[in-house]
Order: structure tokens, then sequence, then C-alpha cells
């Protein structure tokens, strides 16, 4: 009894390399499987974008309603609304079905929802609770959903509301910034987000919390889970991965520490030393990602040009030496990625 494959781009590449089909054979092969785009294609995918767009459009409504309209609601009308949207979601995430794009649409719309009664609750009752524990109750909430929809957006919205419990934790519960840490709180969520990664403890965590989530969902793409099979999710958790440890690595070289100890100071460059050298690999020889191969050698670049700004002297000379470097490493870099491109070309 034979097993059946499911027809994607990896399982036809590798099909084309075992039986050497000409370039022409293999497109006519994705042709025949439905991989390659056509007309209908791009129409169902905008139709997907539009639906999507639709949906996070009714909740930022309902966010800005909430917003202006807070003082002349009553308890019972805030949570009625509410309420009735996520009831509302996942009645017709069930209606349409969790394989069409308007069910998992409207699941998507119901997490969303939910994290939106978590913050009315906290505003009504004013409950005290730290921040931390609103994320991670609204991740807990949502496992299910997540698990039962089976979809990329749901479990993207899990990894970020995990990332932000184990930001607020550390930095309200164990390690409380000081400094100039506090005034980064004035100029925004993300000029603050970014700040708290510079430390290295902390930069250490969220590295393994994110590469834990990349290796998972690798490994099921690798058995074959067909909707483990996108690229948005490993994409955009490696970049965040990535972008962890680099950021602390730049400060360690530039401010020479920063106040971190010195027991700290190579966690974060042999972090993001081991995860360049998986990245170039894996994604060059196991699963093509052009994408994921450029994160890594952006950080390979950033790296080497903070170093030579950190030891460079002053003056227009070295200002000349600087420029130089930086075109060579980008040059370089798309060099190389395009002998990458070409080099998977010719072994399908």
């Amino acid at each position: 009894m034979h097993k059946e494959i499911i027809a994607d781009y990896a399982n036809v590449q590798e099909l084309a390399q075992q039986l050497k089909l000409s370039e022409a054979a293999y497109r006519r092969a994705m042709t025949l499987a439905g991989l390659a785009p056509d007309q209908t294609s791009w129409l169902r995918h905008i139709d997907r974008f539009l639906i999507a767009l639709g949906a996070l459009l009714i909740v930022a409504g309902i966010l800005a309603f909430f917003a202006w309209n807070w003082a002349d609601l009553s308890h019972l009308t805030k949570f009625a609304l509410v309420e009735g949207g996520v009831m509302g979601a996942v009645v017709l995430a069930w209606r349409f079905g969790l394989d069409t794009i308007a069910g998992r649409v409207s699941l998507l719309t119901a997490a969303f929802l939910t994290g939106t009664l978590l913050a009315v609750f906290g505003q009504a009752y004013q409950t005290g609770a730290d921040p931390y524990g609103l994320f991670l109750t609204w991740a807990l909430l949502i496992l299910p959903w997540a698990i039962i929809g089976r979809q990329t957006g749901i479990w993207m919205l899990l990894q970020i509301l995990l990332n932000l419990t184990l930001i607020m934790y550390y930095t309200q519960v164990l390690h409380p910034p000081d400094g100039w840490w506090q005034v980064s709180q004035l100029l925004g969520p993300l000029v603050w987000l970014g700040t708290t990664v510079m430390d290295s403890t902390l930069a250490s965590y969220l590295f393994v919390l994110n590469v834990l989530a990349l290796i998972i969902w690798e490994f099921g793409s690798y058995r074959g889970v067909s909707w483990m099979r996108g690229i948005l999710f490993p994409r955009v958790i490696a970049f965040i991965a990535f972008s962890t440890v680099l950021l602390p690595t730049l400060v360690i070289i530039v401010a020479a520490g920063f106040e971190e100890q010195t027991r700290l100071s190579v966690v974060s460059p042999t972090l993001l030393l081991i995860a360049t050298g998986a990245a170039l690999y894996y994604y060059q020889y196991r699963r093509h990602d052009l994408f994921i191969l450029t994160c890594s050698l952006l950080g390979v670049i950033m790296v080497i040009t903070a170093f030579f700004i950190r030891h460079m002297m002053s003056g227009s000379g070295s200002l000349l030496f600087l420029a130089l470097l930086l075109i060579a490493q980008v040059a370089s870099a798309a060099w190389w990625l395009r002998q990458i491109a070409l080099s998977w070309e010719t072994r399908s």
C-alpha cells in the first residue's frame, strides 16, 4: 500500500531533482500540481487579504468605540458588546467551517476580541493585576482555539503574547528597569521593547522561547503537517529570535558592556553565532528560504560594522573606509545569495 504524498513545493522539487527534469518539465509539474500562481490564485489571495483586512478593521473599530465612549457606557453594556462579538465570531467560525477563509478569520477575530474582553474587565473593575498576567491569561484562553483552528494567525498571536508575557514578567518582577530604561517608556512601546531586549539575560530567555517555537514548527512541517507548511510563521519567529540576541550583541560591542555582568556579556554573542551558523546550514541545505538566510547575513554585516566602528579612529579616512567596508559586505552577501538561488534552481 503506497503512502499518499501531499503535493507541495518541497516534494515537487525533490521529485524533480531525482528525475532530473528540465526547467520546462519542472514548471509543467508545478502547474499540474496547482502550485504555479495563476489568475485564479491571485484573486483567491486578494480575496483572503481583503477578508482579513476587514476583520482587523472591525476589531480596530470596536477598540476605538470603547475608547471614545468609555465613560458613557455601563459595565453591563461594555461586557455585552464584547462578549457578543466573541460569541458571534465563534458562531461564524462554526457556521463557515475552520477550513474556509471566512471561518479562519472569524476565529482569529474571536481571539483578538478575547484580549479586548480582558482589557475591559481590568479597566471596569480596576483589578490591579500586572500586565503580564493579562497577556498570559489571554494566551491560555486562546490556546484551545489555536489547537482546534490549526491556523498560522492564531499561533502567531499566541507566540507574540508569550513574548510579551516574558518581557513584562522579567521587567516588572524579576528585574525592574532603572535609569534611562524608565525614560524609554515615554518614547512609546516599540522603543521601550527595543531597550528591554538589550538586557542579555532577557534576550537569552526570549531567544530560547522563539527558537523552541521555530524548531517545533519546522519539525511539524518536516513530518508533513499540512497547515504548518507555510513560510510566514517561521520567517517572523526567526526574525524575532535573531533580533533578541543581535541587539544586545551590538550594545556589548559598541558600548563595551553597558553595565552588563561580565559572565553574561558573552551569552548573546554566543547565541547569535550558533543561531547564524545553524540557520545558514539548515535553510540552505534542508529547507530553502532566502529570507532567513538574508536575515542571518544582515546580522553578520551589522556585527562586523559595529566592531569596526568601535575600534576605528575618528576622521574622514575612517568614514570612507567604513563606507567601502559596508558596500563590500552588502555586495558579497548579495552575490552569495544569488549563487545559492541559482544552485537551488539547478538542483531542481
